[in-house]
């Protein structure tokens, strides 16, 4: 919740001191910069050292630097370059850290608790994004950004007190890598996706939604303006409606977790998440579009926990940080498909394709739903190549 407040009130605080939409994009993205390579020398650490001193470590670490930031914010020191410089600092830790995070979830839970305790930790993972925004617009009126940024350092201290709190047994896993000696053992969580075909295939379809089907979520706010004509208000409306999808695709997934057709499971999710974009595209009704964006956030929802439950089961503990670690890179390229995505629709905001008979783009309206509809195409086409080539990830159980 901390975090998400953050998010919002950096941006807030480079506008009020820029007034420029390019440095609060660039601010914005610098966080996922890191994101692109760090993360698998976390996964490399997480499976290297008890993974519970790794999380203090980096916990304690973004406690410090988020503190230090809040007393720029609470000083009015501030400037906009300080917020690229903490951004860049926060997501090389978070890279660290986050690989240890799901390397641990899979270690303290049984195989059979697995599939409930990731859609749990997606369902920590996903509320706050909607509610951390909404809580900071309001504390902002009421104590200010300094207060409210002090705050926010003050949540990130509870997580790490939660951490040193933890109860593990790191003995688990400091046999397993005696056991097994490699010579190059940076790489071996390449070499076990590249021999896993299922773990290459759900990686692969991950990279597919991160760089072009996610692009409706970050378009909301031209839809509810441009295109339903509801302002702010109906904004909110179709935000919390995508919340509660989330929440209930989270629960579908733990009352399917004896389910045995997994593999099967996760085409079918990934074909109505298909269906739905493409639906939500096209729709000019506000009340379709609330019941879309519902099912958008449940199929969403729905199709990373199962990709990431088939991940951490199809993973060897010994190996679970450096694999896992594919998945906060998959993270960190979000940003990089929502310049690509909001590219796209700027292009066709001012231009017009002609495909045959059919014409994209053309204004704002038509710029942003067409874009939306290509995204949705090609995560599409892509999920049904890979499953169609790797017939192991239709077959998984």
């Amino acid at each position: 919740m901390a975090r998400q407040m953050r998010v919002f009130l950096r941006a807030w605080i480079v506008w009020e001191i820029s007034k420029s939409p390019f440095l609060l994009g660039f601010v914005t993205s610098s966080l996922a910069w890191p994101m692109l390579f760090m993360p698998f020398v976390g996964g490399f650490l997480a499976d290297k050292v008890d993974r519970k001193k790794l999380l203090k470590y980096t916990e304690v670490s973004l406690t410090i630097l988020w503190a230090i930031v809040a007393s720029l914010v609470y000083f009015e020191i501030i400037e906009w370059w300080h917020f690229v410089v903490s951004s860049v600092m926060s997501g090389i830790i978070q890279s660290i850290g986050r690989p240890g995070h799901q390397a641990i979830l899979g270690s303290i839970v049984t195989k059979k608790q697995l599939p409930n305790a990731v859609a749990l930790d997606n369902i920590a993972e996903t509320w706050p994004r909607v509610a951390g925004p909404a809580l900071g617009g309001l504390l902002i009126a009421i104590i200010g950004t300094g207060w409210l940024f002090i705050l926010t350092s003050i949540g990130q201290l509870f997580t790490a007190i939660t951490i040193f709190l933890l109860k593990w047994d790191p003995e688990e896993q400091k046999l397993k890598q005696d056991s097994k000696k490699t010579k190059y053992p940076f790489f071996e969580g390449f070499k076990h996706v590249w021999r896993e075909k299922v773990l290459l295939g759900l990686i692969a379809i991950g990279f597919a939604f991160a760089m072009v089907g996610s692009a409706a979520m970050f378009l909301l706010p031209i839809f509810a303006d441009a295109i339903l004509g509801v302002g702010a208000s109906g904004l909110g409306y179709i935000m919390t409606a995508s919340t509660i999808g989330t929440s209930i695709g989270a629960l579908i997934v733990v009352m399917l977790s004896e389910f045995k057709y997994r593999g099967y499971l996760l085409f079918f999710v990934a074909m109505a998440n298909t269906i739905v974009i493409l639906a939500f595209s096209r729709s000019e009704i506000f009340m379709l579009s609330l019941i879309l964006v519902f099912f958008m956030g449940m199929s969403q929802m729905m199709f990373r926990s199962m990709r990431m439950i088939a991940m951490q089961i199809l993973t060897p503990n010994e190996l679970r940080g450096r694999v896992l670690s594919f998945e906060t890179t998959v993270q960190g390229t979000t940003w990089i498909g929502t310049l690509i995505m909001g590219s796209i629709a700027e292009y066709l905001t001012h231009n017009k394709i002609y495909i045959g008979t059919i014409t994209l783009g053309g204004n704002a309206m038509n710029g942003a739903a067409d874009a939306v509809l290509i995204g949705g195409i090609l995560y599409g086409a892509i999920s049904i190549i890979f499953f169609g080539i790797f017939g192991s990830m239709r077959r998984f159980r």
